[in-house]
C-alpha cells in the first residue's frame, strides 16, 4: 500500500473519537468509586457509552468497514473488558443490578464482536493489513491462527468478568450499606473519585500504553482516515458530567448541585 492510498472506513473512529476512547478507559477506577454508596445514577453515563462504542464496532464488523481496525479487538478486549467493571458500583441494590447486567451485557456483545471480526474481517486482509509485533507484519493465515490463540484467552477472561459483573456490584452495595452512618468514609469515597482522577487515569495509561501505540501504529501504517461520531463525542462528555457529580446516598441527592434545592436528601425534607 503506497502513502498516497488513504482508507476511510466507517464513521467513529477518528482521533478524536480514539482519544475519547482511551480517556474513558483511564477514568475507569475513578468510575468505580464514584458509584460507591451514590444513590445518583452516575454510572449510566459509562454504560450508555460503552454500549453505543461497542455497537458502533458490531455494526462496522457486521458490515466489514474497519479494514486492518479488524486487528484491534482482541487487543482491545483484553483491557477494556476488566476496565467495563468499573462501571458496576452503584448505592442502589436495583441500580447495582441493573448496572452489573448492562456490563455484562456490553461484555458478551464485545466478545461476539470480536469473534465475528476474527472469522470474517481479517481474512480478508491476509497479505495486505499491516500491524507492529517486534517489527513490522503483514497479516497471514499464521498469524490469524496466532490471533486466534489471543481471542481465546479474551473469551475466557471475559467469561471470569461476566461473573465479576454480577457479584462485584452487590459486594460493593453490601459494603456500601455498612458504611452509610459513617460519614468520614462517606467523605473519603466521595473525594477519592476527584483524586482518582488524575492518580488512576496515570496508572491506567501505565498498563494500557501497549493498547494505546498498537492502535495508532496500525491506523497510520495502513493509513486508515474516519469521520468524527458526535454522538459518542457528546455520550462521553455526559459521562464525564455525571462521574464528577457530587456523590450523595439521597435518592436523586446529588441533582441537588445542578437544580439547587429541587431535589434534596430525605431528611432535610423531614427536618
Amino acid at each position: 500500500m503506497s502513502a498516497a492510498d488513504v482508507v476511510e472506513v466507517v464513521a467513529g473512529f477518528s482521533l478524536t473519537n480514539r482519544w475519547l476512547l482511551y480517556t474513558s478507559f483511564m477514568l475507569a477506577p475513578a468510575q468505580f468509586v464514584s458509584g460507591i454508596g451514590n444513590n445518583c445514577p452516575s454510572n449510566l453515563g459509562f454504560l450508555a457509552y460503552n454500549w453505543y462504542t461497542q455497537l458502533s464496532w458490531y455494526w462496522a464488523i457486521k458490515d466489514h468497514e474497519l479494514h486492518a481496525l479488524s486487528l484491534l479487538p482482541a487487543h482491545f478486549n483484553f483491557l477494556f473488558v476488566v476496565t467495563y467493571l468499573g462501571g458496576v458500583s452503584s448505592g442502589n441494590i436495583v441500580m447495582a443490578i441493573l448496572l452489573g447486567l448492562g456490563t455484562g451485557g456490553v461484555i458478551i456483545l464485545n466478545t461476539v464482536a470480536a469473534w465475528t471480526s476474527w472469522a470474517t474481517n481479517q481474512p480478508e486482509g491476509f497479505g495486505e493489513y499491516q500491524f507492529f509485533f517486534f517489527g513490522w507484519r503483514t497479516l497471514s493465515d499464521g498469524w490469524h491462527k496466532f490471533f486466534l490463540l489471543w481471542q481465546i484467552g479474551d473469551s475466557i477472561l471475559a467469561a471470569v468478568c461476566l461473573v465479576a459483573a454480577i457479584g462485584i456490584p452487590i459486594a460493593t452495595w453490601a459494603w456500601a450499606k455498612d458504611e452509610e452512618d459513617d460519614e468520614e468514609m462517606e467523605m473519603l469515597v466521595g473525594l477519592g473519585k476527584y483524586a482518582l482522577i488524575p492518580a488512576g487515569a496515570a496508572l491506567m495509561m501505565l498498563i494500557g500504553w501497549p493498547l494505546v501505540l498498537w492502535t495508532e501504529l496500525i491506523v497510520q501504517r495502513n493509513n486508515i482516515q474516519s469521520e468524527t461520531d458526535m454522538i459518542a463525542v457528546w455520550l462521553f462528555v455526559a459521562q464525564a458530567g455525571a462521574m464528577l457529580l457530587p456523590s450523595s446516598s439521597g435518592t436523586l441527592g446529588c441533582l441537588s448541585f445542578v437544580f439547587g434545592r429541587a431535589f434534596v436528601e430525605k431528611d432535610d425534607l423531614e427536618g
